[in-house]
Parts: C-alpha cells; sequence; structure tokens
C-alpha cells in the first residue's frame, strides 16, 4: 500500500510533542533529584534532632540548635511539599503530551474531525508545565532563604562564643 503525504504530515506533527516531552522528561529528572536532596536533608536533621535531644551530641548550644533544627525540618518540610506538587504537574504535563500524540493519530484515522483535541491537549500540557515551574522557583526561594537562615544561625553562634569575625582574623603573611 503505497503511503500518501497525508500520513507524513501526521507523523510528523505526532513527534513534535516529543519535544515537549524531552523537555518535561529533564524536568522531572531534575526535581527528582531535588526531592532527593531534600530526604536526605530532612533525614539528617532528625538524626541531629534525636542526638541534640539525648544530649548524645557534645554541642554547645542545644536549646538554639534544636530551635534551628525545628524550623529547618519546617522549612523542608515546604519544600517537600513545593516539589511534591511540581512533579504532580510534570507527569500530568507528559501525560497531556503523549495524549496529545495520540489524539493527533486518531485524528488522522477518523478523518479531522478531532483537531481540537490534540490541540487541547497540548496547551493543557504547556500550563502543567508553566504551573510546576513557578512551584519549582518557589522551591528554589525557600532553599535559597534556608541557606541565608543557616549562615546566620552559625554566624550568632560564634558570636555567643566571643570569636571574632572573619574580617578581623589576621590572614596568614598579612
Amino acid at each position: 500500500m503505497p503511503v500518501i503525504p497525508d500520513t507524513y504530515t501526521t507523523l510528523s506533527a505526532m513527534i513534535t510533542p516529543a519535544l515537549f516531552m524531552t523537555a518535561n522528561g529533564s524536568l522531572i529528572i531534575s526535581t527528582s533529584n531535588r526531592m532527593s536532596r531534600v530526604v536526605d536533608r530532612i533525614r539528617q536533621l532528625n538524626l541531629e534532632a534525636d542526638e541534640l535531644c539525648r544530649g548524645a551530641s557534645g554541642l554547645d548550644f542545644l536549646d538554639d540548635r534544636l530551635e534551628h533544627v525545628t524550623v529547618q525540618l519546617n522549612r523542608m518540610m515546604t519544600r517537600s511539599d513545593l516539589i511534591r506538587l511540581a512533579l504532580t504537574l510534570l507527569y500530568l504535563a507528559m501525560a497531556m503530551y503523549v495524549g496529545t500524540s495520540l489524539t493527533m493519530a486518531l485524528d488522522a484515522l477518523v478523518g479531522g474531525y478531532l483537531i481540537a483535541v490534540p490541540t487541547s491537549l497540548a496547551i493543557i500540557g504547556v500550563s502543567l508545565m508553566l504551573a510546576a515551574c513557578v512551584q519549582l522557583t518557589r522551591e528554589a526561594r525557600v532553599a535559597l532563604r534556608n541557606n541565608r537562615l543557616e549562615i546566620l544561625f552559625y554566624q550568632k553562634l560564634r558570636n555567643q562564643r566571643g570569636c571574632p569575625p572573619a574580617s578581623e582574623k589576621q590572614t596568614p603573611g598579612g
């Protein structure tokens, strides 16, 4: 059976969502890696809190440290929630792109009566991807605020110990 040109057009159109799938897949991988880092940090903070509560750490300023760990854990839960939402949106977007490709093939089979379906699925997929990116931006901002709080906390501890600020310390040979 000879291949007619419309078949090539349909196949070409079905490949177009693959570009979105590739970009979406990359976001899913990087977001999953972010989630893994958050899970690892939560585990580390829980161990630290446990050691502080049992007095097994040998560290000073236990109350300050325990309060800091509690704040950090709360921020990690926020990050985890944002990443979970972003991953859900990304997986839904992937489903929309697969649906776009599939309904393009079905539309070609039924003679062009379903053209609104693949177009709608593609629009929904892109919208979901956009929403996921917004959530990932929010999560990144929480992570950066977390870093700042961590720095400020350890500066506070050094001040409580009476350590001179780093800018006042002599450098070797200076």
